[in-house]
């Protein structure tokens, strides 16, 4: 196993790095293979092992034989002996669940040790079958004992590591985990700084698992760089993948079109999410075509991919030849109202269909498109039509009655999160005079210079939506309330359709 590790993490010639919650400082093992870290070892212990000693040089480099103890099935008393053994706090969350099948750490704290811990417990335990370590800034020693861990642990086939901000490091050893452990089946690898440069330690392994179901990658920083590898994971990934999300990551024309194409020649794939990607209408005709030549696909999201009318023309067309797809999500987009009437006219002339849902969500159209949708309902009882804005509750809206600086706000968020800007950094250079307040002029042109992608109309809606007290100037601070505001709600849609798909356990 230490070759096969050295031969993996040494495909590369950058340093070792270590990320804790985004910051990154560069730190070089100290052992003499490359990628092995000293005194790493996960395997279950016998009596007959000689327990190696703690170097107290650095959080990367700890020692994890810990001997196991008689009849302790769920690793509670290894648990407590490790953390003892480590100066590491036990948690009591983490005590009580060990004889449960799911575990959820989700923002809990744990860092490198705390992680350390749960792995020599988990390596015992042949109880829990769901792991969530979301948000515990497990840095690159953390997801090395995680590695371990799964490749002794036969039991756990659902694993969460996202948001650990685990970079190139983490998607090697990500990699090599997917390439011994032949139990999991769903992985979320959401929100780990991935970039395009990362994708081959993943996606290799993905298309090769026999058991993987449910891949999540969203909130990453893939892009057309990487469209290649993950058109070749689609084209050729094992008949086990059925549910791949690819959201809030960096695709746009280019990528769109690789990722169309492996969706096309995939024959196993029932979920695809490529939502809040610039595919444009381009990306959307692709898509078109991959849906029309692709009679497996169940659910597709196309949510906020800047897709215009042209683009939901090819989608269209696609659907005419497609008897498979259940939903179709491609709300948020740019659809005027005469494209969503060739929508109702396509399916009026329909004798069947296999949709069941097309949601246009956040897409403004008339009063009177309701009633062509109530029209239609006489004849396709099963396609349920979603438009307009909604509330928080669900309800939804007339149209017009909700400004759409929402979705003009998300793309400044995403222009942050692309540039590593701060919404204090990017203010800034709109405030020339440090007084914290912009007008409407220098909001527009702080807009333009940095290149943000949105339209006059856009930006004036925005400025309505943020400017609440109405004095004519964009406080930093009503800025700040907006941008939680719009990221919490959307934050919270995401969730909610990432537990729909996971709970609809056939993706």
């Amino acid at each position: 196993m230490t070759t096969t590790k050295a031969e993996y993490l040494a495909t590369t010639h950058l340093p070792y790095t270590s990320r804790v919650c985004g910051r990154m400082s560069s730190e070089r093992p100290e052992s003499k293979q490359a990628g092995t870290p000293r005194g790493l070892d996960l395997r279950r212990a016998s009596k007959n092992r000689k327990r190696a000693s703690v170097d107290d040089d650095t959080e990367t480099v700890l020692d994890l034989t810990v001997a196991s103890v008689p009849y302790d099935d769920t690793g509670k008393r290894t648990y407590e002996r490790a953390c003892k053994k480590y100066g590491v706090t036990p948690s009591s969350l983490f005590l009580r669940n060990l004889a449960e099948k799911d575990i959820d750490l989700t923002n809990y704290g744990l860092g490198p040790k705390g992680v350390m811990a749960v792995s020599v417990a988990l390596v015992v335990n042949s109880t829990v079958t769901s792991l969530v370590l979301k948000g515990n800034c497990i840095d690159n020693a953390g997801v090395l004992y995680i590695q371990q861990m799964m490749t002794e642990n036969m039991s756990i086939t659902d694993l969460d590591l996202s948001e650990n901000s685990l970079g190139t490091y983490g998607a090697k050893v990500m990699g090599l985990m997917l390439r011994e452990n032949k139990v999991v089946r769903y992985l979320n690898l959401s929100g780990n700084q991935f970039t395009d440069q990362d994708a081959i330690y993943l996606t290799k392994q993905i298309q090769d698992h026999s058991s993987l179901e449910h891949v999540d990658l969203s909130h990453n920083e893939f892009g057309d760089v990487s469209g290649p590898e993950f058109e070749k994971m689609m084209s050729d990934a094992n008949r086990a993948l059925l549910a791949l999300d690819l959201s809030w990551n960096q695709f746009r024309l280019i990528g769109a079109k690789h990722l169309a194409t492996g969706m096309k020649e995939n024959a196993y794939l029932k979920y695809l999410n490529v939502s809040w990607n610039g595919l444009d209408d381009g990306g959307g005709k692709d898509f078109g075509d991959a849906i029309g030549n692709n009679n497996v696909i169940e659910v597709i999201d196309l949510s906020c991919c800047r897709i215009g009318p042209e683009g939901f023309a090819g989608i269209l067309k696609g659907l005419k030849n497609n008897d498979t797809l259940q939903e179709l999500r491609i709300g948020k987009n740019n659809i005027p109202e005469d494209a969503a009437n060739a929508a109702v006219e396509m399916f009026d002339q329909m004798e069947s269909t296999a949709l069941t849902m097309l949601d246009m969500t956040d897409v403004i159209l008339g009063p009177h498109f309701q009633d062509r949708v109530d029209e239609l309902k006489e004849k396709h009882e099963g396609l349920e039509i979603k438009f307009g804005y909604g509330d928080m509750y669900g309800k939804r809206k007339m149209a017009g009655s909700v400004d759409v600086g929402e979705d003009a706000l998300l793309t400044i968020k995403e222009y942050m999160d692309r540039h590593n800007l701060t919404i204090s950094e990017l203010f800034a250079r709109f405030d020339d005079d440090g007084s914290n307040s912009v007008d409407y002029d220098e909001f527009r042109e702080g807009i333009k210079e940095a290149k943000i992608d949105l339209t006059d109309f856009q930006v004036d809606k925005l400025i309505t939506f943020i400017d609440m007290d109405g004095d004519g100037d964009l406080d930093f601070s009503e800025v700040v309330l907006k941008m939680k505001e719009v990221t919490k709600k959307r934050e919270a849609e995401d969730e909610q359709r990432k537990e729909e798909a996971k709970n609809k356990r056939k993706y």
